[in-house]
């Protein structure tokens, strides 16, 4: 593990990586600030094997380790994290826990303790749970997920069929609206697919290769469905997705291939980029992105789509570009929120709130970017 943020530094400067997030101006385009540390760990305790260990094994499962040195003062720190590894016998671990765990802050910290070293001390300056070194990987793992989940929890606003309780039965109604449309283009593909199968006639004048490619057709279709069903439920329980190093390009490509054939999406950009996310949740949000798109240039002369893979800024992004009317200044302050849509009896106002859910649970960010026409969506996860 190399690169780790510097931290040690003078509180007037932020982070290296967010020094040079900041300095990225090779999408001159794009508007927000991504939350580079939204899974960074503070880490405060000295070297050892088992830490390298557990430290590798919370790198894989998305989490940004950010090792303090044992002489930085506790005071020139840069930035508070939201989770933090602090082992007690290190010089001044008392005092850092102390001041990151103040009552007013959402700080959880993972205390490491030695053998015979009571935890009380630990639990009396705020630490969130506490664990005994040599330091199991698996009991790592365990609490920093832990911590993950309950910071999603915590930070998620009410979520949005929370607020359909309550809503005219027409609302409703255009919530469930939105499912059957993500379910609707591989339902009807698997049904082509067995009727050609069910006809005797039909069936004798197939190949062996053709009936193949059939009953292909049907699992897929049927995969996808199960996969966009997952997604949904995922996001109406509220729980966090399974997060893994993913080819941005190649969840682009499955996305597309959802659509209508006769709807021309141009594919361009970095066919090797990574990012963290999870598989069927992004395929969601790009299939979400790509029929809004669609949505947007139904009127146009020549309708353009263009979808983008690309990295900057230590982030893997996905781009979705259209060349339809564009969103009114004035309104796209409220663009994802619930039930708000610019497509009068035609859109629910729940395609963006979905995208936005999905992809903050991937620990990422969504914007509407400024441009001189169309409209332009970015998805924006951590790179690899």
């Amino acid at each position: 593990m190399t690169g780790f943020p510097d931290v040690g530094a003078s509180r007037s400067r932020p982070p290296r990586a967010i020094r040079e997030a900041r300095a990225d101006a090779s999408d001159v385009t794009d508007s927000g600030v991504f939350q580079l540390f939204e899974s960074a760990v503070l880490v405060f305790a000295s070297p050892g094997g088992d830490l390298s260990l557990a430290a590798d094994a919370l790198e894989e499962s998305g989490f940004t380790m950010v090792f303090v040195p044992a002489s930085a003062r506790v005071e020139d720190l840069a930035f508070v994290p939201r989770f933090a590894i602090i082992e007690l016998a290190v010089p001044g671990a008392i005092e850092l826990l102390r001041s990151i765990s103040r009552p007013d802050s959402a700080v959880q910290a993972l205390a490491l303790l030695g053998p015979d070293e009571p935890e009380g001390p630990a639990l009396a300056a705020g630490a969130t749970l506490t664990l005994r070194r040599p330091l199991s990987t698996e009991d790592a793992l365990f609490c920093l997920r832990r911590f993950r989940t309950d910071d999603e929890e915590r930070r998620q606003p009410p979520h949005v069929f929370d607020q359909a309780r309550g809503m005219p039965k027409a609302i409703l109604e255009s919530v469930l609206a939105t499912i059957g449309h993500e379910i609707k283009n591989p339902l009807a593909a698997a049904l082509a697919s067995v009727e050609c199968l069910r006809e005797p006639e039909l069936t004798r004048r197939l190949s062996e290769n053709e009936r193949a490619a059939a009953v292909d057709d049907v699992a897929i279709a049927l995969r996808r469905i199960r996969d966009v069903m997952g997604a949904v439920t995922s996001l109406v329980r509220g729980t966090q997705p399974v997060l893994e190093k993913l080819l941005l390009w190649d969840s682009a490509e499955r996305a597309i291939a959802t659509l209508d054939s006769s709807l021309r999406v141009e594919l361009a950009g970095d066919r090797h980029v990574r990012g963290f996310g999870n598989g069927p949740l992004l395929e969601q949000v790009i299939v979400n992105l790509l029929q809004n798109a669609v949505d947007a240039t139904s009127d146009a002369e020549h309708p353009q789509i263009l979808v983008r893979v690309y990295s900057a800024a230590h982030e893997a992004r996905i781009s979705v570009r259209d060349n339809g009317p564009g969103v009114p200044v004035m309104l796209r302050e409220r663009i994802f929120d619930p039930f708000f849509t610019t497509k009068g009896e035609r859109g629910t106002g729940l395609g963006l709130v979905l995208v936005h859910h999905a992809v903050g649970r991937m620990g990422g960010t969504v914007t509407l970017g400024p441009t001189q026409s169309g409209a332009v969506f970015r998805v924006r996860l951590r790179g690899v």
